[in-house]
């Protein structure tokens, strides 16, 4: 057990000083100018003990900017385009606020202040919640490492992310009409795009020996990002999005076609002129804006030709554990989350098949049945 007592120092300055030993044995002691602060203190430090809760009071001196960085460097699982992206997100909207500040001096409050300031400085809801997810990220790892006894991250007010409204579905003729009006270097990737929901940088990493035309199949087996100018191929987003596509024989035909045209040496299915990976950068802005301009009208993102991908299964019916299986997501929560309110409008539809099934039953009955008795109902 620590202890509380009057210490005097060489100033001649006194003080109340609470001492006591740290898990590890040693001696700790800080001062103070009340004798009830010190008991409240001495208090708190043996019940974090007990509660197996204490840390170093001296850690909770460490910049964040410092502990960020060190946490960032833990984190080797992360692709090189989401590490750039998230140190950028770091750079440009933790680091400003906190990065000098100690880690054990940030509060709550502190914290919900900064997110409501970011929002009146009219960053995109997205951009908040993923700024708040990376410093409450490297709070829970501090508290995991002893810096600090709980994060400030608790209980703070989210901006709303934007309604699914905002996501566009392409209609089947819609599909043709932007194939039909982009460079035709790249009508075989709109239809790909539209009728297997690959991500942009799936369809970019997509190689000719991973097209089976026999089996009617593409093998997704790396994505192609983009950092610091340079391409790498990369693991998929996750064991999910590893996977084998059954494609349409349209597609199929569709695709023997452009590989004539434009195979080259890089042995990519799609690819730039010169002959390397397709930079997203310019693609937007020469061949997909011009594009859309020309045909379905704006907004149309190149990402919404995966949402068309789902919109178009969903509205044949297709299972939701298929349409997760063929988009790559890690959990069918995913899927349900982002295309959830496109099931509903398939209650009708299904409501109208379950009186077909009870008719057919009902008929089935009254024809072998040896005499049937019909009551009326009347309406009240």
């Amino acid at each position: 057990m620590g202890a509380v007592s009057r210490v005097t120092h060489r100033s001649g300055r006194r003080a109340w000083q609470t001492r006591w030993r740290d898990p590890a044995g040693r001696q700790r002691s800080k001062n103070f100018d009340r004798k009830i602060d010190a008991e409240r203190y001495l208090l708190a430090m043996e019940t974090d003990k007990l509660r197996g809760r204490y840390t170093d009071p001296r850690l909770a001196k460490t910049a964040l900017g410092e502990w960020m960085s060190e946490y960032q460097a833990t984190r080797v699982n992360l692709g090189r385009q989401t590490q750039a992206r998230d140190e950028a997100t770091i750079r440009n909207h933790v680091l400003p606020r906190f990065g000098t500040w100690m880690i054990g001096s940030i509060q709550p409050i502190h914290v919900a202040q900064w997110v409501a300031d970011l929002d009146a400085a009219g960053y995109a809801p997205a951009t908040v919640r993923k700024a708040y997810q990376l410093l409450s990220a490297a709070m829970d790892a501090a508290v995991e490492s002893g810096l600090i006894g709980r994060s400030p991250c608790r209980g703070v007010d989210l901006p709303r992310l934007e309604t699914r409204s905002t996501i566009r579905f392409l209609e089947p003729a819609e599909i043709n009409f932007l194939a039909d009006a982009i460079d035709s270097r790249y009508s075989a990737m709109v239809l790909t795009a539209a009728y297997t929901g690959l991500r942009f940088s799936e369809l970019r990493a997509l190689r000719v020996d991973g097209l089976d035309a026999l089996r009617r199949a593409i093998r997704v087996k790396a994505s192609l990002v983009e950092s610091g100018g340079k391409f790498y191929f990369e693991n998929p987003k996750s064991e999910a999005s590893r996977r084998t596509l059954r494609v349409p024989s349209f597609l199929v035909e569709v695709l023997a076609i452009h590989l004539g045209k434009y195979a080259d040496d890089s042995g990519l299915i799609f690819s730039a002129p010169d002959g390397g990976p397709i930079r997203r950068s310019n693609f937007r802005r020469r061949i997909w804006l011009p594009a859309v301009e020309a045909s379905v009208g704006q907004p149309c993102t190149f990402h919404d030709l995966r949402h068309t991908q789902a919109a178009l299964l969903i509205a044949q019916g297709e299972h939701p554990k298929v349409i997760q299986e063929r988009l790559g997501h890690a959990s069918i929560k995913t899927t349900l989350d982002t295309y959830g309110h496109l099931f509903e409008g398939l209650d009708e539809a299904a409501t109208d098949r379950l009186e077909s099934t009870y008719a057919a039953a009902d008929v089935h009955a009254m024809c072998t049945r040896d005499d049937s008795e019909v009551i009326a109902l009347k309406a009240k």
